[in-house]
């Protein structure tokens, strides 16, 4: 007798778990955010590096880079990988698990050792940093994949939309939470407040962990390798040759993803100020999720109305507003610099609509996996530079840096510019 599930079962058992799904889902997603947010590149982390080692800039740089770097790496192989896998659900938990271990042993570290052997804790962070981002990297692709089996394709919209709000809820709590911990330094001194904030983002992912754990994951017909690593770059290499569309579009995502790698030194420029305080951080917390869960709304209806182009040039101008606002909002009034951050959330809000979407409409739907995987190939050089950013920024001052973003940003938004909509024109179109 033929166990093996058919197409027909698989949908069966989608549509009778879906309640179950969207629920467990909606915990996951929120509380995950909420993780993330105590956990910030942005502004927590930087802020942290700062009172933990004077130069901090490098140090800055170097998890920027980190992230970039584990986010984009695993993701290629993890998909040739699990492709043939009937269940996904346990490669899911262990990365849960990793990330959520991570930062309970950080948090851990930070509060025994962080007055005492601070070189430690930055060994720590940045070892346990990597482990978190590779283990994240190869998440994303599992995380597309079981979602897409466990949510039907008719109701993806009202998850993700319910996700992304409840989530941006409880990542603006955080921010005043982490405002509050850090603004009464009497009550939390260092590094009682940050070993705190820490602890936070581990019971965020612990709650996470749960509601993932409770997905009914319904089984997929099983399927074999399609293709080969070699097969799928040999497709790669003809697409860049013969594509100028695609061509136009990985220089633009590359050219703006360095731009993007900058936005962690905005909270060591603002440390430079002598009127900034510790609660500060959190309201810079508070007004990136602001701005990222504001912004949304916008970018997806102008997706909607206007394709994917618009809110790719949108975002980048968004960008440089956030770069001009940190080059002369503390001279004025530094309260003021939260601007900086609503502009940042905004800013990657509308990066992660656009490119993300306009490569999906701009691939044939065989050559989607191909596309996706090769611009992050491409572009994992760059997430390396944030990097070089923080070894500059030892010798040269933040203004000159800033002015370097608004140069990178007007060069992605001639290239974006550039770009056929494929919406609009079929030649946008990539195909073999």
């Amino acid at each position: 007798m033929n166990n093996e599930p058919t197409l027909a079962t698989f949908e069966a058992e989608s549509n009778r778990y879906y309640n179950r799904n969207f629920n467990a889902g909606i915990i996951h997603g929120i509380f995950f955010q909420m993780g993330s947010a105590f956990g910030s590149i942005h502004t927590v982390l930087p802020a942290f590096l700062a009172l933990l080692i004077t130069g901090a800039t490098t140090a800055v740089g170097l998890m920027a880079a980190i992230e970039g770097v584990g986010t984009v790496l695993p993701q290629l192989f993890t998909a040739y990988l699990i492709e043939d896998k009937p269940r996904k659900k346990p490669y899911l938990i262990l990365v849960i698990i990793i990330r959520f271990i991570s930062w309970g042993i950080l948090a851990w570290l930070t509060y025994s050792y962080g007055l005492s052997n601070p070189k430690l804790i930055l060994v720590v962070l940045l070892t346990l940093f990597s482990i978190f981002s590779l283990a994240g990297g190869a998440g994303t692709v599992v995380y597309a994949d079981i979602f897409g089996r466990a949510i039907p394709h008719n109701r993806r919209g009202r998850f993700s939309g319910g996700k992304q709000f409840g989530g941006f809820i409880l990542a603006i709590l955080a921010g005043w939470i982490v405002r509050y911990i850090l603004g009464h330094e009497t009550i939390f001194p260092f590094p009682i407040n940050y070993s705190i904030i820490f602890s936070l983002s581990a019971l965020s992912l612990a709650i996470a962990l749960i509601g993932f754990a409770l997905i009914q994951e319904p089984i997929y017909p099983s399927q074999n390798k399609t293709k080969s690593l070699r097969l799928m770059l040999g497709q790669a290499s003809v697409l860049l040759k013969q594509h100028s569309n695609f061509r136009v579009f990985l220089l633009s995502r590359s050219t703006i993803g360095i731009a993007i790698g900058l936005a962690p030194f905005y909270i060591v420029h603002a440390r430079g100020s002598s009127t900034f305080d510790g609660g500060q951080i959190g309201l810079f917390l508070t007004a990136q999720m602001a701005g990222a869960a504001l912004s949304n709304l916008l970018w997806g209806w102008m997706a909607d109305k206007y394709g994917n182009k618009p809110v790719m040039l949108g975002s980048i101008l968004i960008g440089a507003a956030a770069t001009i606002t940190a080059l002369i909002v503390p001279s004025i009034w530094p309260p003021a610099y939260a601007l900086v951050f609503i502009f940042v959330g905004a800013m990657i809000s509308g990066m992660k609509i656009g490119y993300s979407n306009f490569i999906l409409e701009m691939a044939e739907p065989t050559m989607r996996a191909t596309c996706v995987a090769l611009q992050n190939t491409i572009i994992l050089p760059v997430t390396a530079l944030p990097l070089v950013t923080g070894f500059l920024l030892e010798s040269i001052s933040f203004p000159t840096i800033f002015k370097g973003e608004l140069i990178l940003l007007a060069i992605g938004f001639i290239l974006s510019l550039k770009l056929i909509d494929p919406r609009q024109h079929k030649e946008g179109i990539c195909v073999l």
